[in-house]
């Protein structure tokens, strides 16, 4: 026994050594991986402080002085505002579209288990698995007859059709609240619709953060659907902004950089206060699903 206690020490310290060794080799792996996918943002950031001509020289190094006049100049010679408010109008609305759609559609197939549930199911199911490239053509005729082509209320409604994806999200996390909590809801005199706005809905915070995010992030940065059905200047998006300064300020990298900083605030922002809200919806799914 006094012969074994030094080996099993001595092997626990080797094992513990390589452990530190193989986390340090993956801490300076991921240190590197991310290095390389922000540099970039770095080349991106940098050359918007530049003049024209100290990008042309060396495209890499620091600025010699803060030339903030780039983002002077897109706003004046970029309608950035307008379309801002375009996106902006287009995804609060389709998102608040998708949140609430989605979760009244998931209720009732999620508590009511009969064939006629599980029909609407699969109905949903098949038409979740279409690639969107395929329907296209058809889609642009349907807006084309409804005469929503060139218009916002189009984009919102072509953009609230993943309402789809958000009802299949709901409806584990539905499952998983304790039908004794709407019985009792009922017996206080709730109704149905007050039961679910009421007791259910706030239940489903954490799923509806994280499909608030995904589908803000989606339909904010969306450049198909806005490239195909959007035409007049005044009814433009931001992303469809950054594609026509490609062509107009093609000879102008430090302005055309400027835009796209812009461009990506936003949803950076956006993205950064609301980032905690997707790994405690991911989670929460995963422990509930």
């Amino acid at each position: 026994m006094t012969d074994s206690t030094p080996v099993t020490r001595n092997s626990t310290r080797s094992t513990r050594s390589k452990n530190s060794i193989a986390v340090t080799l993956l801490l300076l792996f991921v240190i590197a991986l991310c290095i390389v996918y922000m540099f970039p943002f770095y080349i991106m950031i940098m050359n918007t402080l530049k003049t024209g001509k100290e990008v042309a020289m060396n495209s890499i190094a620091l600025p010699t002085h803060l030339y903030l006049d780039n983002y002077m100049n897109a706003f004046k010679k970029m309608n950035l505002l307008v379309s801002f408010k375009n996106s902006f109008l287009i995804t609060f609305s389709s998102v608040t579209i998708i949140v609430l759609f989605g979760a009244m559609a998931a209720y009732p197939v999620a508590r009511l288990q009969n064939k006629w549930t599980n029909l609407v199911l699969i109905y949903f199911l098949l038409g979740f698995m279409v690639p969107i490239q395929t329907t296209i053509v058809p889609l642009f005729l349907v807006m084309q007859k409804l005469s929503l082509i060139n218009s916002l209320p189009g984009m919102i409604l072509i953009y609230s059709a993943n309402c789809v994806f958000s009802f299949f999200m709901y409806q584990a996390f539905i499952r998983s609240v304790p039908k004794e909590l709407e019985e009792a809801a009922f017996i206080d005199g709730y109704s149905l619709w007050g039961t679910f706005w009421k007791i259910v809905f706030p239940l489903l915070k954490p799923i509806t953060v994280t499909i608030i995010i995904f589908e803000t992030m989606w339909i904010w940065n969306d450049f198909m659907f806005a490239y195909l059905f959007l035409h007049s200047k005044n009814k433009t998006t931001l992303v469809l902004e950054i594609f026509k300064g490609v062509g107009e300020f093609a000879n102008d990298w430090s302005l055309m950089l400027s835009i796209m900083v812009i461009v990506l605030i936003p949803v950076v922002v956006f993205y950064v206060f609301m980032q905690k809200h997707i790994i405690a919806g991911l989670t929460s799914g995963a422990l509930k699903g």
